[in-house]
């Protein structure tokens, strides 16, 4: 039996509450000046998480508005990378319980364990912790994620704190450090078999919906073999999406096209090399298709032997996104990653394998050598599975390159001026499709609100970037929220994939205000 009972959800749903002493404002900076010190004090990523986290359970309200005030500075510590790190040791660490555990070999009924909870919920997170970031099967720890996605909901996206659920689903982990760690709080033994997980699942989500029938879902770190399968089962069931899958397309797909315009290059013209023939790669590379237009260009998968072709062993995700067998240089051979960058010469490598130091320095100059000004994007999180550093490729190429990475990098120091590196990351994205489809009440999430995800993104107006710099500042990320979250209900509505048909859009803009949680506007406690 899973030790991990003692953590299990009450009726409060695990939320520290906030205390009954009232703070003003004007103590509010004083707060805020304790916190910046105790950060400095902290001598490791891990430390500042945990400094962080001690913040939010006891006084939530404090919390958001540091985040706010410090978006930058502190989205490194409230997610990755340092996420991974509290991930990787999350049975030894001290903080109060948060979130829902859901043990499959302890036999309880799901919906029962659903119902003791008495808050009203509009955005669920839930994860089976199989594959968290680029640091594989983590069991238990992937509530970690959970958590920290939900945070960006309520400190960029608006939603209040109270009405936020994360889950985390332990069937079993194949991780032997963990099964051999006496520490490990979750179930030791070995996953469940598929059979049984989709069962599993099906009464999971059965349970939810029916506890909280208009909250949004969003899926969380699922293995490549389940996330696409279960996507592709509740899409149109339920009101849900896959933030690995959609999310991270949408956030890549918008900054390809930024980052080509750039460059001087027509979207429509441009060849794309997506390096990882995974959920998130398959996702990023069928929205491409979707919204591109190509007429001289083209997407390419590229997976561990090479560009896929249509003769290749393919995955159900993966077949509608290989090239034309016709298309292969040598019948019967690979065509391996660096052969097909000098022979296809494409103006985008996306990176999104886990795979340390992938993207080498031959296929970096390979890159420059076959077009002016390529889009390198190592996407893969942590820092420590990035294909490629930004500093490598200025080492290699100089700034003859457009860098973004998904994790985050300090500005590179070239020819005397500095270059700010975007972070790709998708709390550009899910905290607005989250919110847009809340407001709206969506029956479901389609593709096309998730491509109007990716054109608000696309085009929103930047008053800060440098030449260099393709997305929008992160401080930007809370208007962002509310641009996608406009153009996701809109799309709905049209759709008519919600339950509202008649906002105007003087209404709509109304009642996304009103939704947006304001922690300077209610009384602060400390």
């Amino acid at each position: 039996m899973s030790q991990i009972n003692e953590f299990n959800i009450n009726s409060n749903a695990g939320l520290a509450p906030l205390s009954s002493v009232d703070m003003s404002l004007q103590n509010l900076q004083k707060k805020t000046a304790q916190i910046r010190f105790s950060l400095d004090l902290a001598n490791n990523n891990l430390s500042k998480y945990l400094t962080l986290r001690h913040v939010q359970d006891q006084n939530e309200r404090l919390f958001y508005h540091y985040i706010r005030e410090n978006i930058r500075d502190s989205l490194p510590y409230i997610y990755t990378p340092s996420v991974g790190d509290a991930c990787q040791n999350y049975s030894y660490l001290n903080f109060s319980p948060r979130g829902l555990y859901l043990t499959y070999r302890d036999g309880q009924s799901v919906a029962e364990q659903v119902n003791q909870i008495n808050q009203d919920i509009d955005i669920i997170v839930v994860t089976d912790g199989s594959r968290v970031l680029g640091l594989g099967d983590l069991g238990i720890g992937g509530m970690g994620i959970s958590i920290g996605k939900l945070s960006l909901y309520t400190a960029v996206g608006g939603i209040p704190p109270e009405r936020t659920l994360p889950v985390c689903i332990d069937v079993g982990t194949n991780n032997e450090a963990l099964k051999n760690d006496p520490q490990y709080l979750g179930d030791k033994q070995a996953r469940i078999e598929d059979d049984k997980f989709y069962r599993y699942l099906d009464e999971v989500m059965s349970a939810l919906a029916a506890r909280w029938p208009n909250a949004i879902i969003q899926f969380e770190d699922f293995s490549n073999n389940h996330a696409y399968p279960l996507l592709k089962k509740y899409q149109h069931q339920y009101r849900c999406f896959n933030d690995d899958i959609q999310g991270t397309a949408t956030v890549a797909v918008a900054s390809i096209k930024r980052a080509l315009t750039k460059a001087n290059k027509q979207a429509k013209n441009a060849k794309v090399f997506v390096v990882g023939g995974g959920s998130a790669g398959c996702g990023i590379a069928d929205l491409i298709n979707r919204s591109f237009g190509f007429e001289q260009g083209a997407v390419y998968l590229v997976d561990r032997d090479g560009v896929l072709f249509a003769d290749d062993p393919l995955n159900e995700m993966q077949t509608p996104l290989a090239r034309p067998t016709s298309e292969r240089p040598v019948a019967g051979e690979p065509l391996a990653l660096l052969e097909a960058v000098k022979h296809i010469q494409p103006d985008v490598i996306v990176g999104v394998t886990g795979v340390t130091g992938l993207f080498s320095e031959a296929v970096i100059r390979a890159m420059a050598e076959g077009t002016h000004m390529p889009v390198i994007m190592p996407l893969s999180n942590p820092v420590s599975a990035c294909e490629v550093t930004p500093q490598q490729v200025f080492d290699w190429i100089g700034d003859q390159a457009i860098v973004m990475t998904g994790s985050p990098f300090a500005p590179i120091e070239f020819e005397g001026r500095s270059h700010v590196i975007s972070q790709c990351n998708n709390v550009y994205v899910f905290p607005g499709i989250g919110l847009g489809a809340h407001v709206v009440n969506a029956t479901t999430i389609t593709d096309t609100m998730l491509q109007k995800a990716m054109d608000a993104l696309a085009s929103f107006e930047c008053a800060r970037n440098t030449d260099y710099e393709v997305l929008p500042a992160i401080e930007s990320t809370l208007d962002i929220s509310k641009a996608i979250a406009h153009a996701v209900a809109i799309q709905a509505i049209e759709e008519g994939a919600s339950a509202e048909q008649n906002l105007t859009l003087e209404q709509l803009t109304q009642r996304i205000d009103k939704a947006f949680w304001n922690p300077n506007l209610d009384t602060f406690h400390a």
